[in-house]
């Protein structure tokens, strides 16, 4: 997700932040195991999981030319197995595209040249929205690939599922969850994993402290990588320019010896040379003066 982090009074931001806000849960989730284990074991109802690596804002490169994905949490169990948890806030209308997206781009990182396709690990993409993106009334919804027919599960092992925090019932684990991660006041949170975590950040000085340094350090990366990408642009613009300069040059290289020639009428040499009739008309008054 796109960061909306500007210099200013981090106390005061932080007062009104929640685990639900980006930047707030970029840095209190980043290397942090035990409250993504939490996470991710009550969204998807298991009690086994061991979660390994934690990683936030994690950028999966593509080839040049071609979209990159920043993952909001990026996270591996003991089993090798995927996960990305994307905090959503503001409605996106391509959401479903972009979790398809994301998913493709993990797949294609994980598997390595000359490696069997079975050994391809279980993906989850986890999209947490602050309202119910998918419009049916769910507080939980698991996407999975199936037979049209019998809706068996195609079984590929990849799967995307949508959290409406809002509509969570406080009354379930799930519900308790996502109240925590909306929550601004940590001394009113269920977990405590989370409300140590949030209290640290949001109450201690070291915590503010870190806190500061981290939104510091976010700010001065976006501006970094703005720059990248305006220089980057600037280079492709400039080879295609390039590229489209010397083929026209060479086009009416060619054009002029053809006239130069003489043996073929202008009209053939528009069309081998690939100008325009107009243009070779214009280079031959040219070289005629």
């Amino acid at each position: 997700m796109q960061r909306r982090f500007s210099i200013g009074n981090t106390a005061g931001m932080l007062r009104d932040m929640c685990l639900m806000d980006n930047e707030f849960f970029s840095v209190s989730f980043d290397g942090d195991r035990a409250n993504t284990q939490l996470m991710l074991g009550i969204i998807l109802g298991r009690d086994d999981l061991s979660v390994v690596s934690v990683k936030t804002q994690k950028e999966i490169r593509n080839m040049p030319d071609l979209h990159s994905v920043c993952l909001d949490i990026a996270a591996t169990d003991r089993d090798g197995n995927l996960y990305d948890i994307e905090i959503q806030r503001a409605h996106d209308p391509a959401e479903r595209m972009r979790a398809r997206f994301y998913s493709a781009m993990m797949d294609v990182r994980s598997l390595g040249e000359g490696m069997d396709y079975g050994r391809l690990p279980q993906s989850y993409v986890i999209f947490i929205d602050e309202h119910d993106a998918i419009g049916r009334g769910r507080a939980l919804y698991r996407m999975e690939r199936m037979d049209s027919e019998t809706c068996e599960p195609y079984g590929d092992g990849s799967h995307i599922i949508h959290v409406s925090a809002s509509l969570a019932d406080e009354g379930t684990d799930l519900g308790k969850l996502m109240h925590d991660l909306r929550c601004t006041d940590p001394e009113k949170m269920y977990y405590t994993g989370l409300r140590e975590r949030t209290s640290y950040f949001k109450c201690t000085e070291e915590g503010k402290k870190d806190m500061s340094e981290a939104f510091r350090k976010m700010y001065e990366s976006d501006i970094e990588e703005a720059m990248k990408e305006g220089i980057r642009k600037g280079i492709r613009k400039g080879i295609k320019e390039g590229i489209r300069k010397g083929s026209d040059e060479r086009a009416e290289d060619n054009a002029r010896c053809m006239i130069m020639d003489g043996s073929l009428p202008l009209s053939k040499v528009a069309k081998f040379s690939g100008l325009s009739l107009d243009e070779v008309e214009k280079l031959k008054r040219s070289i005629d003066i």
